[in-house]
């Protein structure tokens, strides 16, 4: 059953739904449509670089997991979140997408003896990750985790290897 705004805000009489706050409505969510652009460009970006991290990975046979270097991208996060008073929870719920998104990517990186950029993944490459309480190392084309939890991801690239 679908209820018009005025409904769902218990005001069947519309007073409160003028056109000077239907504009400021419209304002705010134009805002808030140009805030989303940036953040989606600068995921776009973050998953450019750990492209880039994959294929240096690869390249000189350094091991695709780095634990420390995932403690340390949450525990920047909590800090974040904490002196602007936002939820840690909400920020590690975050950073464990993007990881588990880089993850991805970098496994198609490291997998692929490919260096042309013309064939290298892209962050719109479809694949499965483990998530980023998966421990394990990776390797010359090995990976050994400790468990089988596995995330799918639609078209965002994957990110467990925080490099």
């Amino acid at each position: 059953m679908y209820f018009s705004v005025e409904q769902r805000n218990g005001d069947d009489s519309g007073e409160h739904s003028d056109a000077s706050a239907q504009h400021a409505l419209e304002g705010l969510r134009a805002e808030l449509d140009t805030v989303d652009a940036t953040l989606l460009e600068a995921v776009r970006q973050r998953l450019e670089v750990c492209l880039r991290i994959g294929e240096l990975k690869r390249r000189e046979h350094i091991a695709m997991m780095q634990p420390g270097r995932i403690h340390i991208v949450h525990e920047r996060a909590r800090q974040y979140a904490d002196s602007h008073s936002l939820s840690p929870e909400f920020f590690d719920s975050l950073y464990d997408l993007l990881i588990a998104e880089t993850c991805r990517l970098e496994d198609l990186v490291i997998n692929a003896e490919l260096t042309d950029e013309s064939t290298r993944p892209t962050p719109t490459d479809e694949g499965t990750r483990p998530t980023p309480t998966d421990e394990g190392t990776r390797h010359n084309g090995t990976h050994h985790h400790s468990g089988n939890h596995h995330v799918r991801h639609s078209s965002l690239p994957s990110a467990n290897v925080e490099s």
